[in-house]
């Protein structure tokens, strides 16, 4: 069987826009190549149907648990290697355009974003797309801290990436570099930040100008000293999570910017049933 492969110059028909949690991403290196694999008979018998198969090639996180989505429909779960690396390999699909998409989660149970994007599958043919660098994922503690406190940001990425983390509310970036294993961390000293509610996030580089989308976005908040920090969902601070704590967030229940600024416990603005699911997690804690 001849084969060759096709550079689709055409990346409109293919991958943009590539999209990340409803961002355009123009700086994610994405590529594609097509080579031929000819036609499979039915298993039934009859016509000759030309069947596609599109292989995944990129980074993730060592042991990462991958999931692929093709037009928003499981189409594999799958684990990375040891390296980071991971590769799939979908059979048997008819000729057309699809959206796929793909997540990680890492060893401690984090989700990267999802990477969704378009291409045009054709039919006899093998369709590789490479360069696809999953982001980060990331953890925040403590949420909430009195200035001058350190917060802990961490999270997994492809081994010895550089990590870069971003502080929008003070337009500050800040580095740091991933282990063999793809962990990495970083203390942030509060001292340098306003008191307010903060958002971070992070992406990551490696190698020659491989980049990856950006992480999921968390918040803090930046206290003033003695001033009264939450304790999740123990909303009586007496280090166990019941029926006391239960009728607090009663008594707000759907108030907006309650004058008990722990009862919001995911601090959205609204005492719901976000905070109430919340609290049935820790229930009995």
């Amino acid at each position: 069987m001849r084969e060759f492969k096709i550079l689709l110059l055409v990346i409109i028909l293919l991958f943009f826009p590539v999209l990340v949690c409803g961002q355009s991403l123009p700086d994610i290196n994405i590529s594609a190549t097509v080579e031929e694999i000819g036609p499979e008979p039915p298993p039934s018998g009859g016509g000759v149907i030309s069947y596609a198969t599109v292989v995944f090639e990129g980074r993730a996180y060592p042991g990462a648990f991958l999931t692929l989505f093709k037009n928003n429909i499981v189409a594999a779960t799958f684990v990375a290697e040891s390296s980071g690396l991971f590769r799939k390999e979908l059979t048997g699909i008819a000729g057309g355009i699809y959206s796929f998409g793909i997540f990680a989660e890492d060893t401690e149970g984090r989700k990267s974003v999802t990477l969704s994007f378009s291409i045009s599958v054709l039919g006899g043919k093998k369709t590789t797309v490479s360069g696809i660098f999953l982001s980060p994922t990331i953890s925040l503690t403590p949420t909430q801290v009195e200035i001058g406190e350190n917060v802990n940001i961490s999270g997994q990425v492809f081994p010895e990436s550089q990590v870069n983390i971003f502080i929008s509310s003070n337009e500050m970036v800040k580095e740091t570099k991933a282990s063999r294993k793809g962990k990495w961390n970083y203390q942030l000293d509060t001292s340098i930040l306003e008191i307010s509610e903060h958002e971070v996030k992070s992406m990551a580089l490696f190698g020659e100008g491989e980049q990856s989308p950006f992480s999921q976005t968390l918040y803090f908040l930046v206290l003033e000293k003695g001033a009264i920090v939450c304790q999740g969902a123990d909303l009586n601070f007496d280090g166990k999570v019941n029926i006391i704590d239960f009728s607090i967030l009663l008594y707000f229940w759907n108030e907006t910017q309650p004058s008990n600024r722990c009862a919001d416990i995911n601090f959205d603005g609204i005492v719901n049933i976000f905070d109430f699911s919340i609290m049935m997690y820790w229930w009995g804690g």
